[in-house]
């Protein structure tokens, strides 16, 4: 059997690449390593390996980075120790491949250990554009120093011809986050207002915002103050907020949003981590969903849900007839609210890829590990 070790360090993360993992874990020719790091294993983040080992995939091992995103130092700092873990890591597991997925910098230090050690790199969803923070540069990194290439979309693809001048070992397969549609049961309105404890009858807000790391914290902050400015006006609105991740700022913004859930706890509810599907359930459930994440990009079309996508996190990417794209101004998010309001029929949008991305990606290891 050929190990495939498959890397994961935040809860966003493992939601794109579930599907994968459980190919892979299904697959008789495959040998699963499963590998959780940053994020997964700090408490504030809601220590979501948890929810990895709930789905039924046994880690193979959790690597300590200390990461901390209070700075920019401090970052740094803790992509050295990743550096380290995943040294040992991959000396111990000496996988065939590994497989990591998108565009966070704990991918630097993971990548650099695996290119040294002429380990195989398969990169899930290289070749976008964003040109809003760091990731640009990062995704554009690993490209470089990955062997197997799994773009969503065609342009995607591309620009990996682009940057490597080849076509080889590059699969337009579709964005991961899609295959959950096909492949999960949503919750329902009711079930949803009993878990979360919410009023069914009011409008649902969904709010995920992570800092755009090419700004300042003033910036950043100002992104969240405008969307309660936004929400606070508006009366029999429940609005639950996915923490930031961990980038620099992100805790910050997590602090603000814990005022806010303080001084109104009626009305905004914050969580670390809601879940995959409790998350996409709520998606689909709510009227609508502010913020920069992908998902309000990629997954949100699907469904037709209404997106505020606010800054130049996503900048470059296609941008679906559901998304309104605003500046961080209050009168343009206020605009584009008004717009929503006024024109509340769903518009769907596949454009992102049809649900059967992991069998593809899990196919294409698969024949290469075994055609080498």
């Amino acid at each position: 059997m050929k190990k495939v070790c498959i890397i994961t360090a935040a809860r966003s993360e493992y939601g794109l690449l579930r599907w994968t993992i459980d190919g892979v874990q299904k697959n008789p020719k495959l040998d699963l390593q499963l590998v959780v790091t940053g994020a997964h294993l700090m408490a504030e983040h809601g220590y979501t390996y948890k929810c990895i080992e709930e789905d039924g995939y046994p880690i193979a091992a959790k690597v300590e980075m200390g990461l901390n995103s209070d700075t920019k130092e401090a970052i740094v700092e803790s992509m050295g120790r990743c550096s380290l873990g995943f040294a040992k890591a991959l000396s111990s597991f000496q996988p065939d491949i590994i497989v990591v997925l998108g565009d966070r910098y704990e991918l630097l230090p993971i990548c650099s250990a695996a290119l040294v050690m002429n380990i195989p790199i398969a990169h899930i969803s290289g070749g976008d554009v964003t040109i809003g923070a760091i990731d640009n540069e990062v995704r554009n990194a690993v490209t470089m120093m990955a062997t197997l290439h799994f773009p969503g979309v065609e342009d995607s693809a591309k620009n990996i011809f682009r940057m490597r001048n080849s076509d080889e070992n590059v699969w337009c397969v579709g964005e991961p986050g899609l295959d959950n549609f096909r492949r999960s049961t949503l919750m329902c309105r009711s079930e949803l207002a009993e878990n979360i404890g919410m009023p069914i009858k009011n409008k649902w807000i969904l709010v995920t915002l992570h800092p755009e790391t090419n700004e300042s914290l003033d910036y950043n902050l100002m992104m969240a103050n405008n969307i309660v400015k936004l929400t606070s006006e508006i009366d029999d609105v429940s609005v639950v907020i996915s923490k930031a991740n961990a980038d620099f700022g992100g805790n910050q913004i997590n602090d603000y949003w814990a005022e806010i859930e303080e001084q109104n706890p009626e009305k905004y509810h914050l969580f670390p981590s809601l879940g995959q599907i409790r998350y996409l359930s709520y998606m689909n459930e709510c009227f609508a969903v502010l913020g920069n994440s992908s998902s309000g990009i990629v997954e949100a079309p699907c469904l037709g849900t209404p997106v505020i996508n606010i800054g130049n996190r996503q900048t470059g990417r296609y941008i679906c007839k559901n998304v309104h794209q605003v500046n961080n101004d209050l009168d343009e998010i206020l605009s584009a609210w008004k717009d929503i309001i006024d024109n509340p029929e769903r518009v769907k949008d596949n454009y992102y890829g049809d649900g059967y991305t992991a069998d593809r990606i899990v196919k294409h290891i698969e024949d290469y590990l075994y055609a080498k």
